[in-house]
Formats: structure tokens, C-alpha cells, sequence
């Protein structure tokens, strides 16, 4: 008689089933772990006095909450970018992405490597922020996120007020972005205050890589409390789906410490 596979008994079928469906649950490639993100609609257009309409998301829950502010790349458009970070983001804050003052076609935005007009548009959009939600947004110790030309102004403007933005968040970011080594910066902006935590994020095939590494380098020298990683497999830009598996640790260790 030809042999065939066995029955498995009832108990021990349900149990395999079980611990299918628990695998396909918790695995973080899986479709259910990509539909636990938040669904987010669109983002809500913010005025800032003097400069170009910011966009932002409201932060989940109650009370007063800090600002993860984003400072988009070149060419890039704040308001594409918020919808990619309000799904990792706001579960830790308010978000809020101002656009670059220079307008580079195609709805693209760039920064001019221009780091003071770049904190004026930071301190600009918190204080509209701020104004519209009074009472609900943190004046100080934020959280500033800056990606590639917006790593550049992130670095620069964020020194000057690191009492506002103590906490970093920064993507591709490059010891050449300083002039000069910061040094004494680093013990305090000329706003107060001093860097609480900073993560530095950047793809393994990112040119800027090295550079990162050093950037890693100097804050340690300081004393500044900072993460390293540099990913494995990712270029200079990160894919939509890869947001929460991607930032979530990193918000997470800025903002709460764990």
C-alpha cells in the first residue's frame, strides 16, 4: 500500500495553527505588521509669518507635547515627507515639517546651504506652531530631524539653540557640514542649554558614510551621549515601507531615553 503523509491529531493541528498565525502576526515583514501603522490623511497646513506654509500632524494624546521638527533634503517637499514621518512620529510628538525658503521647481524645495535663513524658518514655524496650539507644544527640548541638505542646517542651526532642540535626529549627516570642529559649541548654544542625545543615521552605501563615523567620533569626544549605526543595504534615501522598522528605535531612545 502506498504510504502517505499522517493526519495530524486535532490538539497538535491547532497548535501548529496557532503558532502560524502568531508568526505571521509578530513577524515585522509580515502584512499584518505593516498594517498596525497608523493610518494618516493629510497633513494640516500651518502659516508662518515671513516664510513658506509649514506642514504638521498633532501629536497622540494628551497634554503638552514636545516637536519632532523634520528638515526635509533638497528638492525635497515637506509636506510628501510629513506624511512618511507622521506614521513613526507621532505617537512621540507633535510633527512638523517647514518648508526650505528656496523654491526649486516641481514643488521641490531647497535649503541653499543657507543655515541661518534655515533657523529662522525653524524658530519661525515652532512659534506659529506653538501660537495655534497654545498651551500643547513644548518650547523646549525638541527633537530636530534633518536629512541630507537639511542634515547640513540641522547641524549648524541646531547648535546655536540646543536648550529648543536638544535631542537629534540626524540622516546622512557629515563632519564637513561644521567649518570648524564645534568644540566649546557643544557644551551649550548661545540659546542655553546642551545636546541631551543624538543618533546618527546613514545607508552603508551612502558616500557620506565615512564622514558620519567622524561626526560619531567628535560628539563622543565631547562627551555628547550618541548612537552610530550605519544600515546595511541602504543607499542615501530610505523606502516609505521601511519608516517604522527603521525610526522607531531612534525616536524612541530621544525621546524617552529606551
Amino acid at each position: 500500500m502506498a504510504s502517505s503523509f499522517p493526519t495530524l491529531r486535532p490538539p497538535l493541528a491547532a497548535v501548529l495553527a496557532l503558532v502560524a498565525s502568531l508568526a505571521l502576526t509578530l513577524w515585522p515583514g509580515s502584512a499584518a505588521a505593516r498594517a498596525s501603522a497608523p493610518a494618516v490623511g493629510e497633513p494640516t497646513r500651518l502659516e508662518v509669518r515671513g516664510h513658506p506654509d509649514a506642514f504638521y500632524y498633532r501629536a497622540r494624546g494628551k497634554g503638552t507635547k514636545p516637536v519632532i521638527l523634520y528638515l526635509h533634503g533638497r528638492n525635497g517637499n515637506a509636506a510628501e515627507d510629513c506624511r512618511k514621518w507622521a506614521k513613526v512620529a507621532t505617537q512621540f510628538g507633535w510633527v512638523l515639517c517647514p518648508q526650505a525658503p528656496g523654491d526649486s521647481g516641481g514643488g521641490g524645495r531647497t535649503w541653499m546651504n543657507d543655515a541661518q535663513s534655515g533657523k529662522a524658518v525653524m524658530d519661525a514655524a515652532l512659534a506659529s506652531l506653538r501660537a495655534k496650539h497654545k498651551g500643547r507644544v513644548n518650547r523646549y527640548g525638541n527633537i530636530l530631524v534633518g536629512f541630507s541638505e537639511g542634515a547640513f542646517v540641522a547641524m549648524q542651526a541646531g547648535l546655536l539653540d540646543q536648550k529648543t532642540w536638544s535631542k537629534w535626529l540626524i540622516l546622512a549627516a557629515s563632519d564637513r557640514y561644521w567649518v570648524t570642529e564645534p568644540g566649546a559649541a557643544l557644551t551649550g548654544g548661545t540659546g542655553g542649554g546642551h545636546l541631551q542625545r543624538v543618533y546618527l543615521l546613514t545607508g552603508e552605501t551612502d558616500a557620506v558614510a565615512p564622514n558620519t563615523t567622524r561626526v560619531g567620533a567628535l560628539l563622543k569626544k565631547h562627551k555628547v551621549p550618541v548612537r552610530v549605526r550605519i544600515a546595511p543595504g541602504m543607499g542615501h534615501e530610505l523606502a516609505r515601507e521601511q519608516m517604522i522598522t527603521t525610526y522607531r528605535r531612534p525616536l524612541s531612545w530621544l525621546a524617552l531615553g529606551r
